[in-house]
C-alpha cells in the first residue's frame, strides 16, 4: 500500500546565502524537503524570502534593520550555505538511486568570495560541462570560504553565472 504524498508538507532550512555585499542567515519554508530540489522546481522565480533573517556586512559586522524578513534575488546571490545539512544525516539507503560521480577537488572564485571545495562531475566529464549546465545552482561539498577558516567545511550552492574562474587544486593552496 503506497502513501499519498503529503502535499501541505512544509519543511524549514536553516540558510546563509552570500551576495556581492553581505550574508542574510535566515530560514527559507518551503514544500521541498531539499534545497536542491526548491532550486531547481523555482527555476523561473527570480525572488525567494527568508524569514527570522539576520545580515552581517563583509567585515562580519551586523547590520540592523528593523526587519526580520528578506526577499533575495536570485540572480544576486552567489553562495548559498544549507546550513540543515548539518542538523541531519544524509538520507541512508538511497545511494543506489544517484548517478556515481568523480569528485574533482576546486578553487572556484565566486564574486568577492574565495570557494575551495569537492565538485562532482559525471565520470568521463570535464569541469567546464559544469558551467554549461541547464541548472543555475552547482553544488560544491566539503568547502571551506578561503577568507573564512573559522567556519567548518560544509557544502554550498554556487551561482554558476558568478563564477569568475574555477581550476582543479590540490588539497592545500599556498600564497606566494
Amino acid at each position: 500500500q503506497e502513501m499519498a504524498p503529503q502535499e501541505n508538507l512544509t519543511y524549514t532550512m536553516p540558510l546563509e546565502v552570500y551576495v556581492q555585499s553581505a550574508v542574510v542567515r535566515g530560514v527559507l519554508v518551503t514544500n521541498q524537503d531539499r534545497l536542491s530540489n526548491y532550486l531547481t522546481l523555482c527555476g523561473g522565480d527570480e525572488v525567494f524570502s527568508l524569514r527570522d533573517a539576520t545580515l552581517e556586512n563583509l567585515e562580519r559586522k551586523i547590520i540592523v534593520a528593523g526587519s526580520d524578513q528578506y526577499l533575495i534575488y536570485m540572480q544576486e546571490v552567489f553562495l548559498i550555505a544549507d546550513l540543515s545539512s548539518q542538523l541531519r544525516n544524509d538520507r541512508p539507503g538511497l545511494e543506489s538511486l544517484y548517478v556515481k560521480k568523480d569528485t574533482s577537488r576546486a578553487l572556484l572564485s565566486v564574486g568577492p568570495y574565495w570557494l575551495q571545495g569537492d565538485l562532482h562531475i559525471v565520470p568521463g566529464g570535464a569541469l567546464q560541462e559544469l558551467l554549461m549546465a541547464k541548472t543555475r545552482f552547482i553544488p560544491v561539498t566539503n568547502a571551506t570560504l578561503l577568507n573564512r577558516p573559522d567556519l567548518e567545511p560544509r557544502p554550498y550552492l554556487v551561482n554558476r553565472t558568478k563564477i569568475g574562474f574555477m581550476t582543479v587544486s590540490g588539497d592545500f593552496l599556498v600564497e606566494l
